[in-house]
């Protein structure tokens, strides 16, 4: 049940000033560009002046040239910190003429914005602002503190939420709001990931000539066999977590020659393959002991050919993560999406990884993956979001952080 406090603060929750807000902020082209140095800024810089405008205490952090972090706190009484946290970056538009509309247009049509980076995720960390906005405006001190991290870079190495917990802001967070499209779940769980990359070595030869040298596709292609294997081997063993579904291991690059090692050519045989595997896992799996298995069986593609060597690095690791359904910063958000719906919350996991992975892995802080968007719409073309789920996301954070934090000071 919604008290008078809470329906005073979503009071203040203008739909206009939301709806332009995503639209603003989708409008800014945000993706990275090495070849120029662009990237986040000119978004950063949008997300700075609005919690400067509402008068939060901001601050502006340079991970790499061109690619800031934005971090603001409304620091209230003592208590708990709830962190909203989301991303500025966005991936690529691809060919703006397979696109209805131009891809940063922003347009509203049927219900919808449209535009790439308005699903993932700018919706979600517009509706984290306002439901802080609203918050602020009805004056009301809470137990603890507020904090946001619009970060850089989770659609790549993840350099902004790792920067962010070097630098020590998520050291005070009892808990976290990641704010990525998942049509308002909660998801509590999400899948962790391990990125192999692997480099056969042998010697080129001429195509008609082949035994004067050593072929290394015919080996990338046991070891991929073998990988497959494993991957059904795996799945079984795993089993199928009720949120998340199987783990698996998929060969996302696989190039004969490999990079650095000349153009393919029809008489040459290559000396260097290259595969990375992208591996997915699932609560209770361990990453460490799958890749040990994994070079087992390159060793194994590799046995008999002593003029073939090989590179093997595990390139990341970012594990699984769980938060309990009954934890507090869940119970907020659960009976928020009741309170606003008159429906029970669905619960659900994510399958890819997001900067909450990172959050969980080096401070165990507990994560609960919501926000506004289809899940299945991130990274198409004529990317958009469903402004009722827009709305509703930024009613539910607002309820969350009263809930989760408590009243301090009633009004």
């Amino acid at each position: 049940m919604i008290s008078e406090l809470e329906q005073q603060i979503l009071g203040r929750i203008e739909d206009e000033q939301l709806i332009r807000w995503v639209q603003e902020l989708t409008q800014i082209p945000s993706v990275w560009k090495p070849e120029t140095g662009l990237g986040e800024e000119a978004a950063a810089r949008w997300v700075e002046a609005r919690c400067r405008e509402m008068g939060l205490e901001t601050h502006w952090e340079i991970v790499q040239p061109g690619r800031p972090n934005v971090i603001a706190l409304h620091r209230m009484a003592p208590g708990p910190t709830l962190l909203f946290e989301g991303h500025t970056d966005v991936v690529t538009e691809g060919d703006p003429a397979e696109w209805r509309d131009p891809p940063f247009a922003a347009v509203v049509r049927d219900g919808r914005i449209y535009g790439r980076g308005a699903n993932d995720m700018k919706a979600g960390l517009v509706a984290a602002l306002v439901a802080i906005k609203a918050i602020v405006q009805c004056g009301v001190r809470l137990n603890g503190t507020l904090l946001l991290g619009a970060v850089c870079d989770e659609e790549g190495d993840m350099i902004g939420i790792k920067h962010f917990v070097e630098h020590g802001w998520a050291d005070e967070v009892g808990a976290a709001i990641v704010c990525e499209p998942e049509e308002n779940h909660l998801c509590v769980t999400q899948k962790g990931v391990m990125w192999v990359h692997i480099v056969l070595h042998g010697e080129m030869a001429h195509g008609a000539m082949p035994l004067t040298g050593a072929n290394t596709a015919y080996a990338m292609a046991r070891f991929l066999a073998l990988v497959r294997s494993l991957e059904l081997r795996v799945m079984a063993d795993a089993g199928i977590d009720p949120f998340l579904g199987k783990p698996s291991i998929t060969p996302t690059i696989v190039l004969t020659p490999a990079r650095g090692h000349g153009e393919p050519q029809k008489n040459v045989m290559p000396g260097a393959s290259e595969t990375m595997l992208d591996i997915r896992l699932i609560p209770g799996q361990e990453p460490e002991a799958l890749a040990l298995e994994i070079e087992t069986l390159l060793k194994s593609a590799l046995a008999g050919e002593s003029r073939l060597r090989y590179e093997f690095r595990v390139l990341e690791i970012r594990h699984p993560t769980f938060t309990d359904p009954d934890h507090p910063v869940v119970n907020a958000l659960a009976s928020a999406y009741t309170d606003l719906t008159g429906n029970p919350p669905i619960y659900g996991g994510v399958p890819g990884s997001t900067d909450g992975t990172i959050l969980h892995a080096r401070k165990g802080i507990p994560i609960v993956t919501c926000g506004p968007g289809d899940i299945h719409i991130p990274h198409h073309v004529d990317e958009w979001v469903s402004i009722d789920e827009v709305q509703r996301a930024a009613r539910m954070y607002a309820l969350a952080a009263v809930r989760y934090l408590g009243v301090a000071e009633p009004l």
